[in-house]
């Protein structure tokens, strides 16, 4: 799987959507969804390394469907027009289960960890404490790059805000194509 490096994956998007939406600090809950997973996927990974390369065949199409019907849902959220949107704000238990539920969907994120282990960590370091040090960076790196988006989500919020229609049918483009991006 290539990931196309001029748009960015669900995770960002949906940082953007996110706070655009609730703010920066309204989008805190689904930002703390995406880095706790971010661990959990990197501890399932570093856990499971060995099986995983004889295991990843078998799981990979269900991974593939669930992080697409995902994807699908967030896009169809994503593209409600203003007036069918609900005026109930999400509490930040759903929007911290969210962010988990869509890393731990997320194709892309699991395929990061597993080649940043295999390709980089793995070949250089031997030491148990040097391999959890680099996964942490790794998870921390990710985790930025949502940070930034939702940064940049608050801050265009009122030009997004102005052009709602066309700034949500862009962002559900976006993850329509993240969502074919996973089979290609």
């Amino acid at each position: 799987m290539q990931p196309c490096p001029l748009l960015p994956g669900p995770n960002n998007l949906m940082a953007l959507s996110q706070s655009r939406r609730l703010g920066f600090f309204g989008a805190l809950p689904f930002l703390a969804g995406l880095f706790i997973s971010f661990f959990i996927i990197d501890a399932l990974v570093v856990l499971c390394l060995q099986s995983l390369q004889g295991i990843l065949p078998r799981i990979e199409v269900p991974l593939k469907v669930a992080g697409t019907v995902y994807i699908l849902f967030l896009t169809y959220k994503t593209a409600m027009p203003p007036g069918e949107k609900t005026a109930v704000q999400p509490g930040s238990g759903t929007l911290f289960m969210s962010g988990i539920l869509l890393n731990l969907t997320n194709v892309k994120v699991i395929l990061y960890m597993i080649m940043g282990y295999i390709s980089f960590i793995l070949p250089a370091y031997a030491s148990i404490f040097m391999i959890a040090i680099l996964g942490a960076v790794m998870c921390l790196a990710a985790s930025l790059s949502n940070i930034l988006w939702a940064l940049a989500g608050a801050g265009l919020s009122r030009l997004f805000n102005r052009y709602e229609k066309w700034c949500s049918a862009v962002l559900a483009m976006m993850l329509l194509f993240s969502a074919a991006e996973i089979w290609l």
